[in-house]
């Protein structure tokens, strides 16, 4: 498993090692599905902003999710999985 996101290897690249932080690659591959959709998300809010139209609640999905990934240390496969449907609906 590869993980672009851990910050907890030695040399502060992707780690390849199955639990040096806890997590599995379920867990990796929905992160990665989180991220993919947030980043999507994110460009069109940008876009939108720049034409003066906002939306808080998918702000604050957005902050939502980065929080919970980037953070790298909940691993509750449950409460990502309600994140990576709820973006579903956004």
């Amino acid at each position: 498993m590869f993980c672009n996101q851990c910050e907890q290897t030695q040399n502060g690249t992707g780690c390849t090692d199955i639990g040096v932080c806890g997590k599995d690659e379920d867990m990796q591959s929905l992160m990665e599905i989180l991220l993919y959709g947030v980043k999507g998300m994110a460009a069109y809010a940008h876009h939108a902003r720049r034409l003066g139209k906002t939306d808080d609640s998918v702000n604050a999905f957005i902050e939502e999710a980065l929080f919970a990934t980037v953070t790298n240390v909940n691993f509750d496969l449950e409460s990502l999985l309600e994140l990576v449907l709820e973006k579903k609906k956004k």
